[in-house]
């Protein structure tokens, strides 16, 4: 069995050469492979890994093509029966990988398995989410998700969380972070690889809601454990960006998953968010320009989907 590993890099060297040296110094026990896409970094990341990192892959873009293309781009030449998507924000820790790839061994039916994440001066926390829905993004873009953080009964988060703390043992999950996201190749050919539509945002809660519909089980195990340092390619980019992104890969995902009538809801939901937003935010603002163009895509003047125009809006 060949692991192939793909890490998607956005101007971080620093957390990006941590990143390949926890993978020399805690290597997977059987054959394995690095690639590294790099999205246009300045920072010198693709000169790092060439110098370096000699036994590490690299595709070095000449723009940021997004997170779901660039991966695409590593899985085509990949050679490994399981694939693992990994971030340059983490590193591996002694046996980091190993629970993941024996769960998938023992049972056939798991098709896509995740770990705990560690946040470095932080707790740990399972990597995993149900699926997203109208209740919770309600919550979300309300703001009061925060004060029902803790409670269970409200906060649909917790309740995942609670049930994969007290089990101990692999849980069935909605999805898991693309953090670290181990999946078979198998799960690749049969419901295809990322939806190149998310640019940033919400491609694995879309690859695992295909996978589950396909009749494969995505898992948490809770054995598995990496550091995340957080952050990493999204601070890089502009708070614009990352708010069309995220809330455009929203909308994209109920038109895919989800009925007209919940889709219609969250567009509603959105639209009084972000017209509130508009008029209160300063002239100055960067985000104004994010703003506009999440309430076009709710009213259908713009695609559903991050464009390569909108990269560098001002």
């Amino acid at each position: 069995m060949i692991l192939s590993i793909l890490i998607v890099s956005f101007n971080t060297k620093g957390m990006l050469e941590q990143c390949l040296r926890s993978i020399r110094t805690h290597p997977p026990a059987e054959s394995y492979e690095v690639f590294v896409v790099d999205n246009g970094s300045k920072d010198g990341s693709p000169e790092l890994v060439a110098e370096q990192f000699s036994e590490v892959r690299l595709i070095a873009n000449p723009d940021n093509r997004g997170f779901a293309a660039a991966n695409n781009q590593a899985l085509a030449l990949a050679t490994g029966d399981i694939i693992l998507f990994l971030n340059s924000d983490t590193c591996l820790l002694p046996d980091s990988l190993g629970p993941l790839l024996r769960r998938l061994d023992e049972q056939p039916q798991v098709g896509i398995v995740g770990p705990t994440e560690e946040f470095e001066g932080g707790p740990a926390y399972p990597t995993i989410c149900p699926a997203p829905g109208l209740w919770f993004l309600f919550l979300t873009h309300t703001g009061l998700r925060h004060y029902f953080y803790t409670n269970a009964r409200i906060n649909p988060y917790r309740q995942v969380w609670e049930r994969a703390r007290r089990s101990g043992e692999p849980v069935a999950v909605d999805w898991l972070s693309g953090a670290c996201l181990m999946v078979r190749r198998r799960v690749l050919k049969e419901v295809g690889c990322f939806d190149e539509g998310y640019f940033f945002y919400m491609e694995e809660t879309d690859l695992c809601e295909r996978a589950r519909r396909a009749g494969w089980l995505v898992e948490y195990v809770p054995q598995g454990r990496i550091v995340h340092h957080g952050g990493g390619s999204s601070e890089k980019a502009r708070g614009g960006l990352l708010t069309l992104s995220g809330t455009v890969s929203e909308l994209r995902y109920f038109q895919k998953h989800r009925s007209g009538l919940e889709l219609l809801f969250l567009k509603g939901l959105l639209f009084v968010e972000f017209a509130v937003k508009l008029l209160i935010v300063r002239w100055s603002d960067p985000r104004r320009w994010a703003y506009r163009q999440i309430l076009r895509a709710i009213v259908g003047l713009r695609p559903v989907a991050i464009t390569k125009e909108d990269l560098c809006p001002y």
